[in-house]
């Protein structure tokens, strides 16, 4: 009689490369999709933020009949919270024009790595204003993509 061959347990070498292969094509594809996900959820937080920034230019200007030249004043009002600028570390806020009549208010990306450090090359950059009538403009652009080969643009989605 002939023994019967042992019954196999594992996986080869060779199906758990093959699996980590075909995971790691998945993962490649998806990490862009995230990526701009997040991008997107922050450039909406920012929005949010400028549109409180230009209620509280709107309340200063009743009491004083001009706007405000910088945020600081605002946060002195009490108009907005102090940590409006720390809630969104990826923007930063601007009062870029307050006359008696106008403002611009600006929200420009900041480019930073994982430590805090400023990065210039293929990252997240633009900025984001919005004026007395209330009108959110500009975009931020990101690096150039894998499909398509082009930069993906955002503006806040409201």
């Amino acid at each position: 009689m002939m023994p019967r061959p042992k019954k196999k347990n594992a996986f080869s070498l060779v199906e758990i490369v093959i699996t980590m292969t075909i995971i790691a094509v998945l993962v490649s594809f998806a990490t862009p999709s995230l990526s701009r996900s997040m991008e997107q959820s922050h450039a909406d937080m920012v929005g949010a933020g400028l549109r409180s920034i230009a209620v509280a230019q709107r309340f200063y200007w009743l009491e004083n009949r001009t706007y405000a030249p910088d945020l600081q004043t605002l946060i002195d009002e009490d108009l907005i919270d102090g940590n409006l600028t720390t809630v969104t570390p990826r923007y930063e806020y601007s009062i870029a024009t307050a006359t008696a009549g106008a403002f611009q208010v600006q929200a420009r990306r900041r480019n930073l790595d994982a430590l805090g450090n400023p990065v210039f090359d293929g990252a997240w950059q633009g900025t984001f204003t919005i004026d007395e009538t209330g009108v959110i403009g500009g975009l931020v652009q990101g690096p150039r993509g894998h499909v398509g080969n082009s930069n993906p643009q955002l503006t806040p989605s409201f």
